[in-house]
């Protein structure tokens, strides 16, 4: 609310500033999931899709929320809504019997002005990012549009069919495929259902199909959508869901400083060469208090009671740890057949317990300072490699951890990262491949800078992707037939 003062009468009046609603429709039964409880209830990732659907509409800056559940469900919908601090008011209401009296109901029970901003969204669409959400609204906010539909192009032809005959194969550049959030003024949605009730058409499968029909003239126009914004609908959409999440990265210049270094108290694991190194190197010369472990210092991250003790002693010294960061790593170049057990296992026991010996010892102190862990994956964990199968499955293992550890920690406030560098010119990577070129490769500033970007950041559970867009193209570091197997190298 605005308050604007009238001077000597001494008269006020508030002024309503337009306001963005969000309706989230969670009322299907998922018959075509084939669960014991509809699809929006079924955990993604560790969570509920509603709560996903739930946390990113809040997020992206509306001033009210309505979530539409299905009438049997209502309890349990209340206890998603109660249990996620969304941080905007939000009631839930039953939806009907279809979309659009689900809709209808979800207007009911707005406090909306005929100008404010309706957003409606499918619950089961919980990967819709952000940015999405927002170019749906900017057109409205904007005056550029009444209405705007989210859209992605199509990559396969188009077939028009009657029956088992092919009649058409129409021009694939006119056609979008259809997404939400389809986002309105109020006044033209009201309009669309009231015109659409007195017609007894309740039955279209979208809000822009009976805003065309309806209100013909109001001005709507189509936003851009993304791939990952899909719709749940079988448990192969699941699947892909999962999958999308665990492989979600940021490019090198997503992540955006909120916070400064200056003063920050910042402990490298694995920092007494390579990666870690400049990573140390450049958090000092931003005015961090660092302190820095490794091989080379004669830390074990195998050790726990030695990592414990360590970062212990680094707290006591620095008042505090704001930032942990994990570099330290192991990597055995060779035939996994070949190998014996005990180099098998120290791959796995360097970078998988390593990493998490590291992460509980950290946890206290970052607890306290409500501070970041960030780990180091490879451009090799999204698919295993030949000749490096253990190392490979370890940096799965990694980001897995970090995103794990993020939905763990969240409640806590502390924010946790992986970092994905890819071939980057270090002691490690040389002693590895020694023939191998370094044209192309990253250098260690390099993924040090974009590293401190992302702990300055207030991003958790990401992947930030560090890689050379404009390197030649080279093979990914996979040796030679017949090469040597050189010694294991730590950092």
């Amino acid at each position: 609310m605005i308050a604007i003062d009238l001077g000597a009468s001494g008269a006020s009046y508030a002024l309503r500033r337009m306001q963005i609603h969000a309706l989230v429709l969670a009322g299907g039964s998922g018959d075509r999931f084939a669960a014991e409880m509809p699809k929006q209830f079924v955990r993604l990732a560790g969570e509920p899709i509603l709560l996903r659907s739930l946390r990113t509409v809040a997020g992206a800056g509306i001033d009210r929320l309505v979530v539409v559940s299905h009438p049997s469900w209502i309890a349990e919908t209340r206890e998603i809504v109660e249990g996620a601090e969304l941080g905007v008011p939000t009631v839930v209401v039953a939806g009907g019997v279809t979309r659009n009296e689900s809709t209808l109901r979800g207007l009911a029970a707005l406090e909306a002005d005929p100008d404010d901003i309706v957003l409606v969204h499918d619950a089961v669409r919980p990967l819709v990012p952000t940015e999405v959400i927002q170019r749906s609204i900017e057109p409205i906010l904007s005056g550029r549009a009444d209405g705007t539909d989210t859209v992605i192009p199509t990559a396969d032809t188009l077939v028009v069919v009657e029956g088992d005959r092919v009649v058409e194969i129409p021009q694939r550049a006119r056609y979008r495929r259809g997404q939400t959030p389809q986002t309105f003024r109020m006044w033209v949605l009201k309009e669309a259902y009231e015109k659409a009730a007195a017609a007894g058409d309740l039955t279209a499968t979208d809000d822009c199909s009976l805003v065309l029909r309806h209100v013909p003239n109001v001005r709507l126009v189509a936003v851009a959508g993304d791939e990952v914004n899909l719709k749940i609908t079988t448990r192969t959409d699941l699947v892909l869901a999962d999958r999308m999440i665990q492989m979600r990265t940021l490019e090198t210049a997503d992540p955006v400083p909120t916070r400064s270094l200056e003063e920050a108290r910042v402990y490298v694991v694995g920092g007494t060469d390579g990666i870690g190194r400049s990573i140390a190197d450049a958090a000092g010369a931003a005015g961090a208090r660092v302190a820095v472990d490794g091989r080379r210092s004669g830390l074990d991250v195998r050790d726990a009671a030695g990592i414990a003790a360590r970062m212990d002693a680094v707290a006591a010294a620095f008042g505090g740890i704001d930032h942990v960061i994990c570099t330290a790593g192991v990597m055995r170049v060779g035939p996994s057949a070949a190998a014996s057990a005990e180099e098998l296992a120290e791959v796995i026991d360097v970078n998988v317990t390593g990493t998490l010996s590291v992460a509980r010892a950290a946890y206290p102190h970052l607890r306290a300072s409500q501070g970041s862990f960030t780990v180091f994956a490879s451009s090799s964990f999204s698919r295993g490699r030949a000749n490096y199968v253990a190392y490979s499955g370890s940096k799965a293992a990694v980001v897995n951890i970090a995103q794990g550890l993020a939905e763990e920690w969240a409640p806590d406030r502390i924010r946790v990262n992986a970092v994905s560098p890819e071939r980057t010119d270090t002691p490690m990577r040389r002693s590895a491949f020694p023939e191998e070129s370094r044209a192309g490769m990253l250098q260690p500033g390099e993924v040090a800078e974009a590293t401190l970007r992302l702990i300055r950041s207030d991003l958790t559970g990401q992947v930030l992707d560090v890689r050379r867009h404009d390197s030649a193209p080279v093979d990914p570091g996979r040796p030679e037939a017949g090469r040597a197997e050189p010694a294991p190298e730590r950092r």
